[in-house]
């Protein structure tokens, strides 16, 4: 496995793919790999406008240019048009519009590695898995002594990523509601694809939920905040892609909806001097502007790609690098940096654990999963690696924190994060691990 990726090959993907979350490793049973040029032909494109908010007459001028509106997203004055390859041009032209560009293909930050652990829910009620094998749980301060201060009761968040299975006994009491924006779509290499319900027929979703709030009081793992309420935001199809627009749309509604913290464990890079490009970019950077506004903690994975991004620009990942976003890296079993995660002294900020070195037995992390999954049909638990596994411990300390202090903002929560992260690496702050691993006990008892 190649454990590093050069600036210059970086570039080249990031002009290649223009946004989809390429740079990523297998996962089992799973295409994961997005085909190169989703930037043509999709049909659909982002306009920007210059103020947040849609001109009464961009319609119109719309229509005039070509093109169809097929959603409004005015938080961040972006809609989302159906038009032709010519369209592109002829928008620049409408009153008001700062970026257009094409409505790309985003992807999932792909674990770099996913196996089955068990095919049922045998053994329900005893927590042997926790007590076995979630040592990422235990790290961040998942343990009793934290649980006796607070379990995240009242806060909630949300899960921006591919469905939930909420039957299961490990998300079931904590789940809260779920909404789907998979629509029917075309696909460059799938062609026509019908949309989607909430559930999760991939199981990067589950692995995620299971890890922010699994319950003490069901099934056999427990998560960081084990009482927090789970809300379900399906941005991305069983395949691991989605279109920007829905992940912008998730990002709004559950900011709109009231949620605490919301986790987005996908990713992309974007080329930002690239005028198709930036369109994204400034729709991605304005969404996760405006749920800190209304009170929500973005927390994203920084990508797997074990590259310093900061020696990129002008290329970026996003949405963990945009300035509203907590960025997050992944450490393994030993503190170490997971040789798989991306890093960089502009954007790190904290660690939590992800897991995933092949020489250390038990290193990846067990979480839930979902018997609907495509790739591990059955499947009710499962190992999994990769910053998508981190960021969730992240968003589960947050929750804590949110729980125990109503009425707090994500500026103030984000301090305490940083304040009482344990830290690892270099003395103060370190370009890979920020200011190191969360750590919920500290968080609630600074």
């Amino acid at each position: 496995m190649v454990r590093r990726l050069s600036v210059l090959a970086l570039l080249g993907v990031a002009v290649l793919l223009a946004g989809c979350g390429g740079l990523l490793g297998p996962t089992v049973g799973v295409d994961n790999a997005t085909p190169a040029g989703l930037d043509e032909g999709s049909g659909q494109y982002l306009v920007v406008f210059g103020n947040s908010g849609i001109p009464d007459k961009a319609a119109a001028e719309v229509e005039a240019a070509g093109g169809v509106i097929v959603n409004e997203i005015p938080q961040i004055g972006v809609v989302v048009v159906e038009a032709g390859p010519e369209f592109s041009a002829r928008a620049k032209g409408i009153s008001g519009v700062s970026q257009v560009g094409p409505n790309v293909l985003w992807e999932m930050a792909a674990p770099v590695e996913v196996k089955p652990l068990e095919a049922d829910a045998a053994g329900v009620g005893d927590n042997d898995l926790y007590l076995g094998l979630q040592w990422d749980i235990k790290r961040v301060g998942g343990v009793p002594d934290t649980w006796d201060i607070g379990k995240g009761s009242g806060a909630v968040v949300a899960v921006l990523d591919t469905g939930v299975y909420y039957p299961h006994p490990d998300i079931a009491p904590n789940y809260l509601y779920g909404k789907t924006y998979v629509v029917d779509h075309w696909h460059p290499d799938l062609g026509d694809v019908p949309g989607e319900d909430e559930n999760d027929y991939h199981g990067h979703g589950t692995h995620v939920a299971g890890s922010i709030g699994a319950p003490i009081t069901a099934g056999r793992i427990i998560g960081v905040a084990p009482e927090v309420g789970i809300a379900n935001y399906k941005v991305l199809t069983k395949y691991g892609y989605g279109f920007v627009s829905w992940i912008m749309q998730g990002i709004v509604d559950a900011a709109d909806d009231g949620v605490d913290v919301i986790n987005m464990s996908l990713g992309g890079y974007r080329l930002i001097q690239d005028a198709d490009a930036a369109a994204a970019y400034v729709a991605y950077l304005r969404a996760t502007q405006y749920a800190r506004r209304q009170g929500a903690l973005v927390v994203a994975s920084s990508g797997n790609a074990a590259t310093d991004l900061t020696r990129i620009r002008p290329v970026f990942h996003v949405p963990s690098g945009t300035p509203a976003a907590l960025s997050v890296n992944s450490t393994g079993m030993e503190d170490e940096l997971a040789f798989y995660s991306n890093y960089g002294a502009s954007e790190t900020r904290v660690v939590g654990p992800g897991g995933g070195d092949t020489d250390i037995p038990f290193s990846y992390c067990v979480s839930a999963y979902s018997p609907l999954s495509i790739g591990l049909p059955g499947a009710m638990y499962a190992w999994s690696a990769g910053t998508s596994m981190a960021a969730p411990k992240v968003a589960g300390v947050a929750a804590l924190v949110y729980a125990q202090n109503p009425g707090i903002n994500p500026q103030q929560v984000e301090s305490i994060l940083m304040q009482t992260a344990d830290p690892v690496g270099k003395p103060g702050f370190d370009p890979q691990f920020g200011h190191g691993i969360v750590d919920a006990y500290r968080a609630l008892t600074r």
